[in-house]
């Protein structure tokens, strides 16, 4: 029978255990402190990025309204010209009307121009140039036209499936006289667009269209469109909140294993019917880079030291007493003056975690 002392269990003794202990409740403790800190961080970027978008989607409102903006004062000056009316409404041929209303469309640098009568029967258009006689009178839009009130608002193109932002005039011979027929122009919602504002914003844009059934579409982006639009398309939630919404609606994508956080914006109708919107997005990764430590920052003891001058003095460190401090400080001399005569300039910046820069320098 063995001996029982010979199977019982070493047992640690005292100091031991309080090292142990001391050693677990330091590594708790640090554990419990990065995990705090990296949760703040996540947070603070979210903050950070959420402060950015609100910034970003008035930006992208007001770039919107003022290409609008211009567009309806282009046309409501053209409209007050009685030659150009006369030409529009009173063309003994179709054609001519067409022909005319592709001359301002490449002079007011519109995607389309439709004209009507003054009961909202369709005169001309130049992206169905086939089409007559269809009547849009009970379209708001061209509706407030022709009561003398200009409008603009989403128009949504569905056999194209693109979007356009379309401003509607009267056409009449003053601000007093009664509307003669209506004079419509549009701007495309497409890359060209996300690309400008994000050259203006420094921040990913996507513009989108709602079908019938109201699932997103995308009509413009500066990012991947195959990558965004399944996600878009996934949040039902934040799309079916978007036409109520007046702040803004939240939306998360992942895109190249980055996650992006967005803020969306319906684009509406003259109507005020939500045919759309846009998101801006901004990467939380990027954002959260700021409260991360550079990659430089873990190699600040060396200064600015190249990798042979490096060796070079880890090589004196090595070395120890028996060189003594006059061959350390010739090492890293020679260091010093092989870095210079490869690089074609002098150094003075510390060389090695042992040696000071007067060491090195001198």
């Amino acid at each position: 029978m063995p001996d029982a002392s010979a199977t019982r269990p070493a047992r640690l003794g005292l100091g031991a255990r309080i090292f142990v202990a001391a050693t677990l409740s330091v590594v708790g403790v640090l554990g419990v402190t990065l995990g705090l800190t990296s949760l703040q961080a996540n947070r603070t970027a979210d903050e950070s990025i959420r402060r950015a978008l609100a910034g970003v989607r008035r930006g992208v409102q007001a770039f919107l309204t003022g290409r609008t903006a211009a567009f309806a004062g282009t046309s409501a000056v053209s409209a007050e010209v009685p030659q150009f009316r006369e030409r529009l409404l009173k063309a003994s041929a179709r054609s001519n009307a067409i022909d005319q209303a592709e001359e301002y469309r490449q002079l007011l640098g519109a995607a389309w121009v439709l004209v009507t009568n003054e009961r909202g029967i369709l005169v001309a258009r130049t992206d169905y140039p086939d089409q007559f006689d269809v009547d849009f009178s009970r379209g708001a839009l061209i509706a407030n036209a022709l009561s003398g009130e200009p409008a603009n608002g989403a128009w949504l193109d569905e056999e194209r499936r693109r979007l356009f932002i379309a401003v509607a005039v009267p056409l009449r011979a003053s601000p007093a006289a009664t509307p003669q027929g209506a004079l419509v122009a549009a701007y495309a919602i497409d890359d060209a667009l996300a690309q400008q504002i994000k050259q203006s914003t420094t921040t990913d844009v996507v513009f989108f269209a709602l079908d019938t059934l109201n699932h997103p579409y995308i009509v413009g982006s500066t990012l991947p469109r195959e990558t965004i639009e399944p996600a878009l398309a996934a949040d039902t939630a934040a799309i079916a909140a978007l036409p109520r919404d007046t702040a803004g609606t939240e939306l998360a994508a992942v895109v190249d294993g980055e996650r992006l956080i967005g803020l969306a914006s319906p684009i509406r109708s003259a109507a005020g019917d939500a045919f759309g919107g846009f998101i801006a997005f901004r990467s939380h990764e990027r954002e959260l880079g700021a409260f991360r430590v550079p990659p430089s920052a873990s190699r600040s003891r060396w200064g600015c030291c190249s990798r042979s001058r490096r060796r070079t003095c880890w090589r004196a460190r090595l070395r120890g007493p028996s060189g003594g401090s006059r061959s350390r400080r010739a090492a890293c001399r020679t260091a010093i003056t092989t870095s210079k005569s490869r690089s074609g300039r002098a150094t003075r910046s510390g060389c090695c975690p042992r040696h000071s820069t007067a060491w090195c320098a001198t």
